[in-house]
């Protein structure tokens, strides 16, 4: 009788928080609701005039006629932006973008009342030389670790395939790093890839990264835009304990048929979009393919045994009070980091899901939910002849919404998550049968079910003139441990001179995750994840974060930032080493500590871009040296993983000139450490039965102390020159001829202690990419 009243208690106590936000914001409605009784609310979704879809980041401002600014916004995902509890006049509206003529209207707002708009932007657009040119001036913008991705930046970048694509660009910030040319693995100041978020339409995608790290599921024709969170994000987003990437997609034109086809020596393409009903629904689906493995002999002069693909769909629906889009995803990766080891590895990924913008009269906040499911699934065979396969599937639901809490406008959100975790690692009985076991301390066959369930608060105050103040705080709950978890957040900007051109800010958070992800870092040939809930009994992953920045727009064409970062980790599972190289995987939990600085300064003219960025950074693990390493005879041992890098340069330059386009994409960093090898020895492993003087004994290579190496300066420079051929209004050609590592520059990749062979990047890969664009 007492065990059940016990379990009710624990569980009452662990919902306490939740609850208690909840009953905050309940509380709070009732004061909310009189105010709006005075005021008025403002809903806008701005579309553009030619294709009839969002403009995502538009800047809204809303005037006295002849007055100066009184409150100002930008647009979201969905090009939506709200203004609630604002005094019933008349208004001066203003809408911005770069690339778009300036909007502007005269409306009207009656007490009580909520008013709905869709102004719609028109592209401004220079006729040189009969080409048309978009007027895109300005500078990315940057904010303690966040940086907001746009297409247009995507297109500046040389890229092997027809169009931009994400991966190209990440591995051009000074924050990210990859310990090769593929893989598919991104770190971002100082992270794993399995301690990053990544969110496509808030579907969760656990490596949408291509086996080859020039590519991912992600191309330029089907973004919008790409929040990154290089660290201190706030608190809409949970799960997740080094960075986050927020990925929003673009809606099908709703307005006119148009499709593309692509190749080139990588990748083929197609893709499709247009309206099912005028302005009401569209649809957008694109396919890849990559072609590399039957060119890259001919291209390389060498085998590149590597194959992917990726699909996406989207179906968008516009109503008078509502926008939903469905959208599905799927991506497919195989193939071997080393050609001529027998290491085989695959990965896919599927997420299907819908989101909706609730924005109707009757609601006193427009509201965002999202249902869906995500799967994932990854293998590794060749490692012992032995087959080994991990992933997940996710169902999930999410609400995000507005209110006013005590006066103060807030955002709060809650977010339902079960997860099925299954792995098979070994044969059940390889124990009883003699042989190692890859994977110690994880049951051979792993099947677990976990059910989180986490909510936020985020309140956005401005304490004093010119200063943005927005502290936030996130609870999860693992079901089975009924452990709530507290995160505080915070996120601070001061406007010293009143407006956008100087900023400094700060950002600083705690982050838990309830999920691990163990893989053998000793061999850089693999990249096998086994992904698991942590233990009934075991720590949680935890980190904390501390950025400040500074920014400054000197001119409409040229900006500078810079920012300062320390993270650190806590019980991150990283293998054990053994003095000789082995394939039995034993975790020890180490911490991670992180400290950096980033330099970017950027220059946006009309015909020509620059941007320089600078980054310093170091990662350090430390453990006692029992949890790590074996024959390391001192109480605490520390080191720097592989993807520490301490000097990062990156140049990007592209040039318009005549009916041409010049880009250049330069990337330098310091080598990264990896473990040298001590000795080869020949080792008599059955004494005394063995004789010393007659048996040779069994062969053996000798680890030194783990990543006591440096591996020489990585630099690569890729270069394109690309030109549109616009036969008609309706059919045209972009035709682009470029190289990767265009000064084949050697870079070694790793040195692959099984085979004994130094494994290198990609050397010089000219291309030629054409793409047809039917309209």
């Amino acid at each position: 009788m007492i065990r059940p009243v016990l379990s009710i208690l624990k569980l009452f106590r662990s919902i306490t928080l939740q609850t208690l936000v909840a009953l905050l914001f309940i509380s709070s409605f009732v004061a909310e609701s009189q105010l709006f009784a005075q005021n008025s609310t403002l809903r806008v979704i701005a579309i553009t005039e030619d294709e009839g879809t969002p403009v995502v980041a538009a800047n809204v401002l809303l005037t006295i006629p002849g007055a100066d600014t009184l409150y100002a916004r930008s647009t979201d995902a969905y090009g939506f932006v709200e203004f609630t509890n604002i005094p019933a006049r008349d208004y001066e509206i203003q809408i911005s973008y770069i690339g778009y003529q300036t909007f502007r209207d005269i409306i009207t707002l009656e007490p009580g009342a909520t008013l709905i708009i869709r102004p719609e932007l028109a592209t401004d657009t220079a006729i040189l030389d009969e080409l048309v040119v978009s007027v895109r001036r300005g500078t990315t913008r940057r904010d303690a670790g966040m940086q907001t991705i746009t297409p247009e930046d995507l297109s500046r970048m040389p890229t092997p395939a027809p169009g931009g694509d994400l991966t190209m660009y990440l591995q051009s910030l000074p924050s990210v790093v990859t310990t090769g040319d593929r893989g598919g693995e991104l770190h971002i100041r100082g992270g794993t890839p399995s301690q990053n978020l990544v969110l496509v339409e808030n579907m969760p995608v656990v490596k949408p990264f291509h086996i080859s790290n020039l590519f991912s599921a992600l191309p330029q024709d089907v973004l919008s835009s790409v929040d990154v969170y290089a660290g201190g994000f706030g608190s809409q987003y949970s799960g997740a304990t080094s960075a986050v990437l927020d990925v929003n997609l673009r809606q099908g034109n709703m307005r006119r048929f148009q499709s593309k086809a692509a190749v080139s020596p990588y990748i083929v393409s197609l893709q499709a979009e247009g309206p099912v009903s005028i302005d009401n629904h569209s649809f957008l689906l694109m396919g890849r393919y990559s072609v590399i493995e039957e060119t890259g002999p001919t291209l390389t002069g060498e085998d590149v045994p590597l194959r992917f693909y990726d699909l996406i769909g989207r179906y968008s629906i516009n109503w008078d009070g509502a926008v939903c889009n469905f959208t599905g995803l799927h991506t497919n990766d195989e193939g071997r980091i080393n050609p001529v080891r027998s290491v085989q590895l695959s990965w896919s990924n599927t997420a299907v899901g819908v989101r909706c913008l609730g924005f109707a009269e009757e609601l006193n906040h427009a509201v965002d939910i999202t249902i869906g499911y995500t799967g994932y699934s990854s293998s590794e065979t060749g490692i012992d002849n032995i087959g080994r396969e991990s992933g997940l599937k996710m169902g999930y639901m999410r609400m995000d919404n507005r209110a006013q809490f005590f006066g103060s406008p807030a955002n709060y959100g809650f977010k339902l998550e079960f997860i099925k975790y299954d792995a098979v690692l070994d044969d059940p009985f390889a124990q009883q049968q003699g042989r190692e076991v890859r994977f110690t301390g994880i049951d051979a066959q792993l099947d677990e079910l976990a059910t989180n369930l986490s909510s936020y608060v985020t309140l956005n105050l401005e304490p004093f003139q010119n200063v943005s103040f927005r502290p936030g705080l996130v609870s999860q709950i693992n079901i089975r441990d009924l452990q709530p978890t507290l995160e505080p957040r915070l996120r601070l900007s001061w406007f010293p001179r009143g407006n956008d051109d100087l900023e400094f800010s700060l950002a600083a958070g705690r982050y838990v995750q309830f999920h691990e992800a163990i893989n053998d870092e000793r061999d850089a040939g693999t990249v096998f994840y086994v992904y698991k809930p942590i233990n009934e009994r075991d720590p949680y992953p935890v980190s904390l974060h501390g950025i400040l920045g500074y920014r400054q727009q000197f001119t409409q064409s040229f900006g500078l930032s810079i920012e300062a970062y320390t993270k650190q980790h806590q019980n991150i599972p990283v293998a054990r080493w053994t003095r000789e190289p082995a394939n039995t995987l034993e975790t020890g939990l180490v911490e991670s500590f992180t400290y950096g600085g980033d330099i970017q300064a950027e220059l946006n003219l009309n015909r020509w871009y620059l941007s320089l960025s600078y980054g310093i950074s170091e990662v350090t693990y430390e453990a006692p040296s029992s949890e790590l390493v074996a024959w390391v005879n001192r109480p605490v041992f520390s080191y720097n993983p592989a993807h520490d890098r301490r000097h990062q340069i990156n140049l990007i330059s592209s040039l318009q000139f005549g009916n041409y386009t010049a880009s250049i994409n330069y990337q330098f960093s310091s080598g990264g450490p990896f473990t040298r090898i001590f000795a080869f020895d020949l080792a008599l492993l059955d004494l005394p039965r063995q004789n010393p003087v007659t048996d040779q004994g069994r062969a053996m290579t000798l680890f030194s102390e783990p990543f006591d190496g440096k591996l020489p300066n990585f630099q690569r420079l890729d270069a394109s020159i690309s030109r549109s051929f616009r036969f008609s209004p309706q059919f045209g050609i972009d035709a682009e001829i470029g190289a990767v590592n265009t000064f084949n520059i050697t870079n070694i990749f790793y040195y692959d202690v099984n085979t004994l062979q130094q494994v290198n990047q990609l050397p010089l890969v000219p291309y030629i990419s054409l793409t047809t664009i039917i309209r």
